[in-house]
Protein backbone atom coordinates (compact mmCIF):
# COMPACT_ATOMS: atom_id res chain seq x y z
CA UNK A 1 0.00 0.00 0.00
CA UNK A 2 2.25 2.79 -1.01
CA UNK A 3 1.63 5.97 0.51
CA UNK A 4 -0.20 9.58 -1.56
CA UNK A 5 1.80 12.55 -1.15
CA UNK A 6 2.15 15.35 -3.04
CA UNK A 7 4.63 15.77 -5.70
CA UNK A 8 7.07 17.95 -3.61
CA UNK A 9 6.11 16.11 -0.25
CA UNK A 10 3.88 18.72 1.05
CA UNK A 11 0.50 17.97 2.10
CA UNK A 12 -1.32 19.54 -0.53
CA UNK A 13 -4.32 17.21 -1.81
CA UNK A 14 -7.05 19.69 -1.83
CA UNK A 15 -8.90 16.99 0.93
CA UNK A 16 -8.60 18.33 4.93
CA UNK A 17 -8.51 14.72 6.45
CA UNK A 18 -5.54 13.85 3.93
CA UNK A 19 -4.10 17.27 4.80
CA UNK A 20 -4.15 17.44 7.88
CA UNK A 21 -3.05 13.75 8.17
CA UNK A 22 0.16 14.45 6.24
CA UNK A 23 0.91 17.68 8.10
CA UNK A 24 0.39 15.87 11.63
CA UNK A 25 3.05 13.26 10.29
CA UNK A 26 0.70 10.80 9.34
CA UNK A 27 0.41 8.79 6.28
CA UNK A 28 -2.49 8.74 3.66
CA UNK A 29 -1.76 5.17 2.11
CA UNK A 30 -4.25 3.19 -0.81
CA UNK A 31 -5.05 -0.33 -1.93
CA UNK A 32 -6.65 -1.44 -4.67
CA UNK A 33 -9.12 -4.26 -5.46
CA UNK A 34 -9.32 -5.21 -8.81
CA UNK A 35 -13.07 -5.46 -10.54
CA UNK A 36 -14.75 -4.30 -7.40
CA UNK A 37 -15.85 -0.30 -8.77
CA UNK A 38 -19.25 -0.78 -8.75
CA UNK A 39 -19.27 -2.06 -5.18
CA UNK A 40 -22.74 -1.08 -4.07
CA UNK A 41 -23.36 1.70 -0.94
CA UNK A 42 -23.99 -1.83 1.22
CA UNK A 43 -20.81 -3.12 0.74
CA UNK A 44 -18.40 0.33 0.78
CA UNK A 45 -20.18 0.84 4.29
CA UNK A 46 -19.37 -2.32 5.30
CA UNK A 47 -15.95 -2.23 4.49
CA UNK A 48 -15.82 0.97 6.56
CA UNK A 49 -17.06 -0.47 9.41
CA UNK A 50 -14.26 -3.61 8.81
CA UNK A 51 -11.44 -0.89 8.67
CA UNK A 52 -13.14 1.04 11.84
CA UNK A 53 -12.87 -2.46 13.76
CA UNK A 54 -9.08 -2.93 12.66
CA UNK A 55 -8.61 -0.12 14.24
CA UNK A 56 -8.91 2.94 11.58
CA UNK A 57 -11.18 6.25 12.28
CA UNK A 58 -12.40 6.03 8.47
CA UNK A 59 -12.01 4.44 5.30
CA UNK A 60 -12.28 6.38 1.82
CA UNK A 61 -13.40 4.50 -1.16
CA UNK A 62 -13.30 5.55 -4.53
CA UNK A 63 -14.09 3.50 -7.96
CA UNK A 64 -11.76 4.25 -11.05
CA UNK A 65 -14.57 5.23 -13.83
CA UNK A 66 -13.53 5.28 -17.63
CA UNK A 67 -10.10 7.70 -18.37
CA UNK A 68 -9.18 7.24 -15.05
CA UNK A 69 -11.78 9.29 -13.60
CA UNK A 70 -11.96 9.03 -9.72
CA UNK A 71 -15.87 8.73 -8.28
CA UNK A 72 -16.98 8.87 -4.53
CA UNK A 73 -17.73 11.17 -1.89
CA UNK A 74 -14.58 12.67 -1.70
CA UNK A 75 -13.51 13.00 -5.17
CA UNK A 76 -14.91 16.48 -5.83
CA UNK A 77 -11.80 18.02 -3.40
CA UNK A 78 -9.02 15.75 -5.44
CA UNK A 79 -7.50 17.66 -7.88
CA UNK A 80 -6.37 16.47 -11.32
CA UNK A 81 -2.90 15.69 -10.54
CA UNK A 82 -3.77 14.07 -6.99
CA UNK A 83 -6.42 12.06 -8.65
CA UNK A 84 -3.38 10.67 -10.51
CA UNK A 85 -1.22 10.09 -8.47
CA UNK A 86 -3.57 8.57 -6.12
CA UNK A 87 -4.17 5.85 -9.01
CA UNK A 88 -0.57 5.48 -9.71
CA UNK A 89 0.50 5.13 -6.13
CA UNK A 90 -2.55 2.29 -5.11
CA UNK A 91 -1.72 0.78 -8.93
CA UNK A 92 -5.59 0.85 -9.27
CA UNK A 93 -7.33 0.39 -13.14
CA UNK A 94 -10.53 1.68 -14.70
CA UNK A 95 -12.93 -0.94 -13.07
CA UNK A 96 -11.28 -1.16 -9.64
CA UNK A 97 -12.23 0.35 -5.90
CA UNK A 98 -9.36 2.31 -4.11
CA UNK A 99 -9.46 1.75 -0.80
CA UNK A 100 -7.87 5.05 1.40
CA UNK A 101 -6.75 5.12 5.40
CA UNK A 102 -5.55 8.12 6.61
CA UNK A 103 -3.66 7.66 10.08
CA UNK A 104 -0.57 7.30 11.79
CA UNK A 105 2.25 5.22 9.64
CA UNK A 106 1.09 2.16 12.05
CA UNK A 107 -2.82 2.30 11.53
CA UNK A 108 -2.60 2.93 8.15
CA UNK A 109 -0.47 -0.18 7.26
CA UNK A 110 -2.01 -2.51 9.57
CA UNK A 111 -5.34 -1.39 8.29
CA UNK A 112 -4.88 -1.71 4.85
CA UNK A 113 -2.76 -5.03 5.25
CA UNK A 114 -5.27 -6.80 7.30
CA UNK A 115 -8.57 -5.27 4.35
CA UNK A 116 -6.36 -6.87 1.67
CA UNK A 117 -6.27 -10.25 3.41
CA UNK A 118 -9.90 -10.60 3.96
CA UNK A 119 -10.55 -9.00 0.78
CA UNK A 120 -8.55 -11.70 -0.89
CA UNK A 121 -10.07 -14.33 0.86
CA UNK A 122 -13.86 -13.02 0.34
CA UNK A 123 -13.09 -12.77 -3.17
CA UNK A 124 -10.70 -15.92 -3.67
CA UNK A 125 -7.94 -13.58 -5.26
CA UNK A 126 -5.25 -15.90 -3.94
CA UNK A 127 -5.02 -19.25 -5.28
CA UNK A 128 -5.35 -21.85 -2.81
CA UNK A 129 -2.78 -24.09 -4.74
CA UNK A 130 0.06 -21.94 -4.73
CA UNK A 131 2.79 -21.81 -2.02
CA UNK A 132 3.59 -18.72 -1.49
CA UNK A 133 7.12 -18.20 0.52
CA UNK A 134 8.02 -14.71 1.85
CA UNK A 135 11.38 -13.90 4.14
CA UNK A 136 10.11 -10.43 6.00
CA UNK A 137 13.24 -8.77 7.56
CA UNK A 138 14.67 -5.92 9.49
CA UNK A 139 11.75 -4.69 11.38
CA UNK A 140 11.36 -1.62 13.42
CA UNK A 141 13.37 -1.94 16.37
CA UNK A 142 10.77 0.45 18.42
CA UNK A 143 7.33 1.14 19.23
CA UNK A 144 6.54 4.49 20.63
CA UNK A 145 4.78 3.81 23.95
CA UNK A 146 2.88 7.59 24.22
CA UNK A 147 1.64 6.66 28.28
CA UNK A 148 4.84 5.07 29.13
CA UNK A 149 6.99 7.71 27.09
CA UNK A 150 9.23 4.91 26.08
CA UNK A 151 10.30 2.83 23.25
CA UNK A 152 8.91 -0.74 23.27
CA UNK A 153 10.68 -3.63 21.71
CA UNK A 154 8.99 -4.86 18.68
CA UNK A 155 9.80 -8.17 18.57
CA UNK A 156 11.40 -8.99 22.25
CA UNK A 157 13.96 -6.44 24.20
CA UNK A 158 17.19 -8.39 23.53
CA UNK A 159 17.28 -8.23 19.84
CA UNK A 160 19.98 -6.79 17.83
CA UNK A 161 20.05 -3.90 15.90
CA UNK A 162 21.54 -3.61 11.74
CA UNK A 163 24.96 -2.18 11.98
CA UNK A 164 24.37 0.67 9.99
CA UNK A 165 21.95 1.69 12.80
CA UNK A 166 23.48 1.56 15.93
CA UNK A 167 23.95 5.13 16.05
CA UNK A 168 20.18 5.27 15.75
CA UNK A 169 20.25 4.00 19.64
CA UNK A 170 19.88 7.55 21.24
CA UNK A 171 17.45 9.84 21.55
CA UNK A 172 16.47 13.71 20.33
CA UNK A 173 18.08 15.29 23.76
CA UNK A 174 21.05 13.08 24.31
CA UNK A 175 19.39 11.51 27.39
CA UNK A 176 17.93 8.15 27.31
CA UNK A 177 16.10 9.48 30.46
CA UNK A 178 14.55 11.80 28.13
CA UNK A 179 12.73 10.03 25.07
CA UNK A 180 10.04 11.78 22.57
CA UNK A 181 8.28 10.04 19.71
CA UNK A 182 10.90 12.13 17.61
CA UNK A 183 14.05 10.52 18.76
CA UNK A 184 16.25 8.46 16.01
CA UNK A 185 15.43 5.59 17.66
CA UNK A 186 12.25 5.57 16.36
CA UNK A 187 13.98 4.76 12.79
CA UNK A 188 16.18 2.27 13.63
CA UNK A 189 15.61 -1.33 11.85
CA UNK A 190 16.18 -4.79 14.39
CA UNK A 191 18.25 -8.36 13.20
CA UNK A 192 14.75 -9.80 13.54
CA UNK A 193 13.08 -11.82 10.38
CA UNK A 194 9.91 -14.05 10.29
CA UNK A 195 9.18 -16.88 7.79
CA UNK A 196 5.73 -16.40 5.92
CA UNK A 197 3.77 -18.79 3.64
CA UNK A 198 0.15 -17.46 2.16
CA UNK A 199 -0.01 -15.01 4.97
CA UNK A 200 0.74 -16.98 7.56
CA UNK A 201 3.73 -16.70 10.06
CA UNK A 202 5.59 -19.82 9.84
CA UNK A 203 8.21 -19.12 12.18
CA UNK A 204 10.38 -15.85 13.29
CA UNK A 205 13.05 -15.30 15.66
CA UNK A 206 16.47 -12.73 15.77
CA UNK A 207 20.21 -12.22 16.06
CA UNK A 208 20.80 -10.99 19.60
CA UNK A 209 22.25 -8.43 21.19
CA UNK A 210 25.79 -9.65 22.50
CA UNK A 211 27.38 -6.32 23.92
CA UNK A 212 26.84 -5.10 27.50
CA UNK A 213 26.95 -1.20 26.89
CA UNK A 214 24.69 -1.27 23.87
CA UNK A 215 22.10 -4.02 25.72
CA UNK A 216 21.73 -1.10 27.88
CA UNK A 217 21.55 1.47 26.01
CA UNK A 218 18.55 -0.34 24.31
CA UNK A 219 17.30 -1.24 28.00
CA UNK A 220 17.25 3.01 28.52
CA UNK A 221 15.38 3.53 25.55
CA UNK A 222 12.96 1.08 27.01
CA UNK A 223 12.52 2.93 29.85
CA UNK A 224 14.75 1.12 32.40
CA UNK A 225 17.02 2.48 35.16
CA UNK A 226 20.44 1.32 35.68
CA UNK A 227 19.15 -0.32 38.52
CA UNK A 228 16.33 -2.19 37.40
CA UNK A 229 18.72 -3.31 34.27
CA UNK A 230 21.18 -4.64 37.17
CA UNK A 231 18.21 -6.22 39.27
CA UNK A 232 16.41 -7.93 36.25
CA UNK A 233 19.01 -8.50 33.83
CA UNK A 234 22.32 -8.51 36.02
CA UNK A 235 23.13 -12.00 35.19
CA UNK A 236 23.12 -11.36 31.63
CA UNK A 237 24.74 -8.11 31.14
CA UNK A 238 27.82 -9.63 33.34
CA UNK A 239 27.93 -12.68 31.24
CA UNK A 240 28.44 -10.42 28.68
CA UNK A 241 31.51 -8.87 29.85
CA UNK A 242 33.08 -12.34 29.02
CA UNK A 243 32.98 -11.93 25.85
CA UNK A 244 29.47 -13.31 24.59
CA UNK A 245 29.85 -14.43 20.51
CA UNK A 246 27.20 -13.30 18.37
CA UNK A 247 24.43 -15.68 18.43
CA UNK A 248 20.33 -15.99 17.65
CA UNK A 249 18.26 -18.46 16.36
CA UNK A 250 14.87 -19.06 14.96
CA UNK A 251 11.64 -20.90 16.34
CA UNK A 252 9.22 -22.63 13.19
CA UNK A 253 5.84 -23.52 14.28
CA UNK A 254 5.54 -26.97 12.30
CA UNK A 255 1.95 -26.95 13.58
CA UNK A 256 1.24 -23.98 11.67
CA UNK A 257 3.13 -25.47 8.26
CA UNK A 258 0.76 -28.54 8.65
CA UNK A 259 -1.98 -26.68 8.87
CA UNK A 260 -1.67 -24.57 6.03
CA UNK A 261 -0.45 -27.85 3.67
CA UNK A 262 -3.74 -29.59 5.23
CA UNK A 263 -6.10 -26.19 3.51
CA UNK A 264 -7.05 -25.51 6.91
CA UNK A 265 -7.48 -22.09 8.71
CA UNK A 266 -7.68 -23.19 12.43
CA UNK A 267 -4.84 -24.73 13.46
CA UNK A 268 -6.94 -26.61 16.52
CA UNK A 269 -7.71 -29.07 13.30
CA UNK A 270 -4.33 -30.01 13.17
CA UNK A 271 -3.44 -30.69 16.58
CA UNK A 272 -3.57 -34.08 18.55
CA UNK A 273 -4.69 -32.59 21.60
CA UNK A 274 -6.18 -29.06 21.20
CA UNK A 275 -7.42 -27.42 24.07
CA UNK A 276 -10.72 -25.06 24.39
CA UNK A 277 -10.93 -21.37 24.59
CA UNK A 278 -10.92 -21.71 28.52
CA UNK A 279 -8.10 -24.00 28.31
CA UNK A 280 -9.42 -27.26 29.46
CA UNK A 281 -8.33 -30.74 27.05
CA UNK A 282 -11.72 -32.78 27.10
CA UNK A 283 -10.00 -35.60 25.49
CA UNK A 284 -7.68 -35.92 28.64
CA UNK A 285 -10.26 -34.05 30.91
CA UNK A 286 -7.79 -31.83 32.25
CA UNK A 287 -6.78 -29.91 34.26
CA UNK A 288 -8.59 -32.02 37.05
CA UNK A 289 -9.76 -30.81 40.66
CA UNK A 290 -6.31 -30.60 43.07
CA UNK A 291 -6.97 -33.27 45.94
CA UNK A 292 -6.51 -31.38 49.46
CA UNK A 293 -2.82 -32.81 49.90
CA UNK A 294 -1.65 -30.93 47.37
CA UNK A 295 -3.47 -27.36 48.49
CA UNK A 296 -1.84 -28.80 51.68
CA UNK A 297 1.73 -28.59 50.31
CA UNK A 298 1.54 -25.63 48.77
CA UNK A 299 0.03 -23.74 51.77
CA UNK A 300 -3.25 -23.02 50.05
CA UNK A 301 -6.83 -23.64 50.83
CA UNK A 302 -10.08 -23.60 47.87
CA UNK A 303 -13.11 -21.50 49.42
CA UNK A 304 -14.37 -21.72 46.31
CA UNK A 305 -15.40 -19.21 43.52
CA UNK A 306 -18.29 -16.55 44.45
CA UNK A 307 -21.84 -17.20 42.39
CA UNK A 308 -20.69 -20.73 41.90
CA UNK A 309 -21.72 -23.86 42.82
Amino acid sequence: APALTAADGRPASGFRVFDETLASGGRVKAIAVPGQGGASRRETDELTETAKRFGAKGLVHLSVAAGGELHGPVAKFLAPDTQAALREASGAREGDLVLVVADSHAVANDVLGRLRADLGARLALADPGELAYCWVHRFPMYQWDPEGRRWDATHNPFSGVVPEDEALLTTASGSLDERSPDDPAGRARAMQYDLVLNGWELGGGSIRIWRRELLERSFGLQGYSLDQMRERFGAMLEAFEYGAPPHGGIALGIDRWAMVFAGQTNIREVMAFPKTQSGTDPMLEAPSPPDPGQYAELGLRFVGVPGRD
